[in-house]
């Protein structure tokens, strides 16, 4: 090899875009079941704290329905969850079309297709495949939902397909007595196989990447398995240039030294320097969420659209190594106007309400989904905190947490004396993120810890949303909650998720019990066992929305 090539970079680009994705699934999954074993490993741990403090009762946020009207404020709070992901998916859109016009004009002018204006928007809607995939990331939805946006996607390509088809792009042609009319390049089926050449690959490799069990850190993993792979692939391609072969055999004899041992030795020299830049690019990105220059959400669209841009760029180098720069160019585009999306004037802020999730944490996935989903909408109007806890510690988990962790400085985010404890409390995330979303705070407890920052949450918080599902007589540590919201917490700011899972009989009689020892301060001490804001859960969206319509409700108090 003398030069680098078209045909060449497309290989390299190709190797990087099935590969990375690949890698960056199996050391994500392997990275975070290690990381819920070293939550586990220190959550067992005593630390500083014998038994729970004495919460003084009525100091949580009790309920005044005179400072505003309850059910107005609850009702634009609910307003502002549930719409708040579809506008943000609205700006993103927007941002991927500016993406998809960048490559569209690139593709213009690198084939020869000469549609005209049917043909260059195909070509657009073809490219704007990855704002269909953000959109069904960001906004929750359901099955049903989720196959409207896909079909109404491809029944756009469809009409734009066969408006396409009726240019006749290629000239009639004359052979003998046979006469072949003027037609259409598109074709309903080559127009499919374009699509799924262009789309069909990335979407697979970029849905296993950002699957739901390993989103939370899939895309800092991700920067770190391209930057490590592609330049120990840049190494590796120069080295079997004339020149790199030469310089190669040269030291090779200098050194006395076996050249495959030499390749081998060159090959893992560049794989630890490209890993050690990816490890400071990660450790950037850390700094710039911690700064909050950007989020989680923005974290994860960018390293999408980045992914798509450079799979497309693999095809349109072969016009010319200059085409290489499409791919920044487009996604500038996409950033610039994605920033400036964010500045268009919205409606007035809004004080933000923070949420408390607590759950059984034997639920495992299950509450780890309802958390997610949840959260998805409550983040538009406030923070959520949780406990981390084996069954959400892996999307909970923020950049920098998850870097101290391979540090092996995951213990310092725990709780463990009444120092940690107001250091956590310092560190509440309380701001939105340039996106507009807030953030989810999880609070890492020790054993003996956990009962205290509980008491801490539930005070500062506005309000308390409990999954009882599968509760019974063997959660120790739910029974002490739902004694302390009864005791400490007015009702009318929770909300108690139960199913047929749930051990309704058991749980009667635990909070029957929890009132009859109730202090005359309480802000409970009014109400009945009946009051108990139960909430029967049910499956789908819909079931979803009337939990945050509660939750609203109850932080509106």
């Amino acid at each position: 090899m003398e030069e680098l090539t078209p045909q060449i970079l497309s290989v390299l680009l190709f190797i990087v875009v099935i590969a990375v994705p690949i890698l960056t699934l199996m050391l994500s999954a392997l990275m975070l079941w290690r990381y819920r074993r070293a939550v586990i490993r220190e959550m067992a741990i005593t630390g500083g704290f014998d038994v729970p403090a004495p919460h003084a009762p009525g100091s949580s946020k009790a309920a005044n329905p005179a400072v505003r009207d309850l059910y107005a404020h609850g009702r634009d709070l609910c307003r502002r969850a549930i719409r708040g992901p579809w506008h943000l998916a609205i700006r993103y859109t927007v941002a991927g079309l500016t993406f998809a016009l960048v490559f569209a004009l690139a593709w213009r002018f690198v084939f020869a297709y000469r549609l005209g204006v049917p043909g260059f928007l195909l070509s657009v809607w073809i490219y704007a495949w990855p704002a269909v995939l953000a959109l069904l990331l960001i906004v929750p939805g359901s099955t049903r939902l989720r196959t409207s946006c896909v079909a109404g996607y491809f029944v756009m390509l469809l009409l734009l397909g066969l408006w396409a088809s009726s240019i006749t792009d290629i000239p009639a042609l004359k052979f003998g007595g046979t006469v072949l009319p003027a037609r259409s390049s598109v074709t309903p089926v080559g127009m499919m196989k374009i699509w799924l050449v262009a789309n069909g690959i990335p979407t697979v490799l970029i849905l296993l990447c950002f699957d739901r069990r390993v989103r939370a850190v899939a895309p800092l993993v991700l920067g770190f398995m391209t930057t490590a792979i592609s330049g120990t692939l840049v190494v590796w391609f120069a080295l079997f240039t004339h020149r790199g072969i030469d310089a190669a055999v040269a030291l090779s004899v200098s050194l006395d030294l076996h050249v495959v041992w030499l390749v081998v030795a060159t090959l893992a020299l560049s794989l630890a320097g490209f890993g050690g830049i990816g490890w400071a690019l990660a450790r950037w990105i850390a700094r710039a969420y911690r700064r909050k220059t950007l989020s989680d959400q923005s974290l994860m669209m960018d390293a999408l659209w980045l992914f798509f841009a450079s799979f497309y760029t693999m095809w349109l180098v072969w016009g010319g190594l200059g085409w290489a720069a499409t791919a920044p160019a487009a996604f500038l585009a996409y950033k610039l106007v994605s920033a400036a999306g964010r500045r268009i004037p919205g409606r007035e802020p809004h004080p933000a309400r923070g949420l408390t999730f607590l759950r059984v944490f034997s639920l495992g996935e299950r509450s780890e989904a309802l958390l997610d989903t949840v959260a998805r909408y409550w983040r538009h109007i406030g923070s959520v905190q949780t406990i981390t806890g084996p069954d959400v510690a892996g999307s909970t988990v923020q950049p920098h947490q998850f870097l101290d962790f391979l540090s092996r400085k995951l213990p310092s985010h725990f709780v463990r004396d009444p120092a940690s404890l107001e250091r956590s409390m310092a560190e509440w995330d309380r701001a939105a993120d340039p996106d507009g979303r807030f953030r989810v705070n999880n609070f890492f407890c020790q054993a003996d810890s956990w009962q205290r920052a509980l008491q801490r949450l539930v005070q500062e918080g506005d309000a308390v949303l409990m999954d009882l599902r599968s509760f019974s007589a063997m959660n120790a540590g739910c029974i002490f909650e739902l004694q302390h919201l009864v005791k400490d917490v007015p009702l009318s700011r929770c909300l108690l998720i139960v199913d047929d899972t749930t051990d309704e009989a058991f749980l009667e009689h635990t909070l029957k019990d929890a009132w009859e020892r109730l202090p005359p301060e309480s802000p409970n001490h009014t109400r009945s066992p009946e009051a108990a804001p139960l909430h029967r859960f049910g499956s789908g969206i819909p079931a979803l929305r009337r939990v945050v319509r509660q939750l609203c409700d109850a932080a509106g108090i």
